[in-house]
């Protein structure tokens, strides 16, 4: 059982141990799941929880396994649950290198090949990006030979998509991108661009345009070009996955793209743990979006908060809809 007094690492946040109560006193395979998650998610990610953290993501594996008539749901989904900061899906056609960058970048393990179509399944890993974590996901290639539908499913519910494209013909892989999402009626918007959508069956993501194979002296010739030929002008980042060069300025764009904030908490009269993973929340989130992503009952008990950080005085007194900053940290009285 994860978080028996044995088995816990010292380090254990107070939002862990009652999502561990939840899971205690859950009678369905649902509210056991739903509790399993939120372990997961608010769980400190270091050494010290890897055992913990994989046997509570092999319990959650085993409860999504169970049929429907266990496990609360009706059909089989390959819809991934988010987690970390934010989704990001990777799109592109056929060999664009897609998978070698999960591998580069997470601790994923998806099958990587010099032939077409490689990846046949949705393969997601954590990306570290500072002090927080931004789940990446290897989708099969988009080709007008086959997709599946599951794969334009997991498009439209990402929070963010990067197109890859291979540096030798990345105008070609562009364009077939774009149309054959655009044929399942989803759109790419550029990153940092207003979206537009006049189609109302139409759904529209931001994206960031990745560019792969910068390692070859082909591609070094032909980037100063590509934004010049493109329709619409992309924010765009040139990697190589092998050698590494440009990893951390697509982690920074992405981590931009995403617009969230990160806050800490800590308990009243003790120091924060800053060596803990932070709440990841949206720009303009507010003291009572964090207490409800604490918990669902904090907001109700809540008096009042106390902040530290850029734009306040340390622990300055705040009320619940008093709007945080990214590096935060919060202390809430109830």
């Amino acid at each position: 059982m994860p978080g028996t007094a044995e088995a816990m690492p010292a380090n254990l946040t107070p939002e862990y141990k009652r999502a561990e109560e939840r899971l205690r006193a859950a009678k369905s395979p649902a509210e056991k799941l739903e509790a399993l998650e939120e372990m997961l998610r608010v769980m400190p990610k270091h050494k010290g929880t890897d055992a913990l953290q994989a046997d509570i993501k092999a319990r959650i594996a085993k409860l999504r396994k169970m049929p429907a008539s266990k496990a609360g749901k009706s059909t089989f989904s390959h819809m991934i649950p988010c987690e970390g900061a934010g989704q990001v899906v990777l799109v592109g056609p056929p060999n664009a290198g897609k998978s070698a960058l999960v591998t580069a970048l997470t601790r994923a393990t998806p099958e990587v090949g010099d032939y077409p179509f490689t990846t046949r399944e949705a393969t997601p890993g954590m990306m570290r990006f500072e002090n927080i974590s931004i789940q990446l996901v290897d989708l099969p290639p988009l080709s007008d030979e086959h997709v599946d539908p599951w794969v334009f499913d997991l498009v439209r519910v990402a929070d963010l998509c990067w197109m890859v494209v291979d540096g030798r013909w990345p105008l070609e892989g562009v364009d077939d991108t774009l149309r054959i999402l655009g044929e399942r009626h989803i759109g790419l918007r550029p990153i940092g661009q207003p979206c537009v959508v006049r189609d109302l069956e139409r759904v529209v993501k931001p994206a960031l345009l990745v560019v792969t194979g910068v390692d070859r002296p082909d591609v070094v010739e032909a980037v100063d070009t590509i934004d010049e030929l493109l329709e619409h002008r992309w924010p765009m980042s040139v990697v190589s996955a092998l050698s590494g060069v440009g990893l951390d300025d697509v982690r920074r764009r992405t981590f931009d793209a995403l617009q969230v904030i990160r806050v800490h908490t800590k308990q009243p009269g003790k120091p924060a743990d800053l060596a803990g993973t932070p709440f990841a929340l949206p720009r303009g989130s507010s003291v009572a979006d964090l207490a409800v992503r604490i918990h669902k009952d904090l907001l109700a008990n809540m008096k009042f908060a106390r902040v530290w950080g850029a734009d306040v005085f340390d622990g300055q007194t705040v009320h619940r809809e008093h709007v945080l900053s990214d590096g935060d940290i919060v202390e809430i009285h109830e």
